[in-house]
């Protein structure tokens, strides 16, 4: 009985661990049609290059693809998946020399989440500095300087369309909500002043949200991020190796469109998808 007790915990551990490395692997694939995968390919057609330009909301490996949805509805155009997980608009900055080389026709930017996430309190903050190696803690106003930075490097060349960010969590009145409008309210006031497309995502993501049909079970909170990193990586293990969709984990987790309280799920990406589409379509 011991023995065969013995054998059971092992295969149980080998079974965890295969599973932890190959949910690991999946985070640590960049996206593929990156800019770098465009500039070596051998075969380049006369087609428009569109470039989506982000972080994980973007990237699209943890929660829904939007950019997979633009692909489907636009076979003829390329398309530049340009979000990495974790990233701050400095970080973007840092690799925008190979989108540039693409000179993409047209330019679909979202970014600002994470620094509004290391923005928001002091130990959010060091934890953004030390783990993604940022020269110093995010704030407001440097994402303002970096958000100006960035806009001014890619818009020489490309028609740009800016998306508000999406909410943290799902409750309107949240502390971190607030934080996120004051973000927002500067990407709608830069689209106006440098003439840019907005794309409401923040707006159109509220409203679908108040058309939730159950309650919501639990708000963000910063100083739980064990509680955050368990419901991240516990959603990517019932996606990837259980097959449940992203819409079905955010239900699980009283949710409805990001089944973490930050990446969208299929209801939160079409929304995105669909506000892309437009721009696109009377570009």
């Amino acid at each position: 009985m011991t023995n065969l007790f013995l054998l059971v915990l092992i295969a149980v551990a080998i079974t965890f661990a295969a599973a932890f490395f190959y949910v690991s692997k999946i985070l640590s694939l960049h996206p593929q049609g990156r800019a770098i995968d465009y500039i070596n390919s051998e075969s380049k057609k006369n087609q428009r290059i569109i470039a989506c330009i982000g972080d994980s909301l973007t990237h699209g490996n943890i929660g829904q693809s939007w950019v997979d949805y633009l692909r489907q509805e636009f076979p003829n155009d390329v398309f530049l998946n340009e979000g990495i997980n974790g990233n701050t608009a400095w970080q973007v900055i840092q690799r925008l020399d190979p989108i540039l080389q693409c000179q993409p026709d047209l330019i679909i930017l979202l970014i600002g989440t994470n620094d509004a996430l290391g923005s928001f309190d002091i130990n959010s903050g060091l934890r953004y500095k030390k783990n993604n190696e940022l020269p110093e803690v995010p704030t407001l106003e440097k994402y303002k300087e970096h958000l100006n930075e960035l806009i001014e490097k890619i818009g020489i060349q490309s028609k740009i369309a800016i998306c508000t960010l999406p909410p943290i969590g799902e409750n309107v009145n949240s502390e971190v909500n607030k934080h996120v409008n004051l973000f927002n309210d500067y990407i709608k006031l830069i689209a106006n002043q440098k003439n840019l497309s907005l794309l409401p995502v923040s707006d159109a993501l509220w409203s679908e949200i108040n058309s939730r049909t159950y309650p919501i079970k639990l708000d963000f909170n910063s100083k739980a991020m064990p509680l955050m990193l368990k419901r991240i990586l516990g959603g990517i293990f019932h996606h990837y190796l259980f097959k449940k969709s992203w819409n079905d984990i955010s239900r699980a987790k009283g949710q409805w469109i990001l089944f973490d309280q930050i990446h969208l799920n299929e209801r939160g990406a079409e929304i995105v998808y669909k506000l892309a589409k437009d721009f696109i379509a009377k570009s």
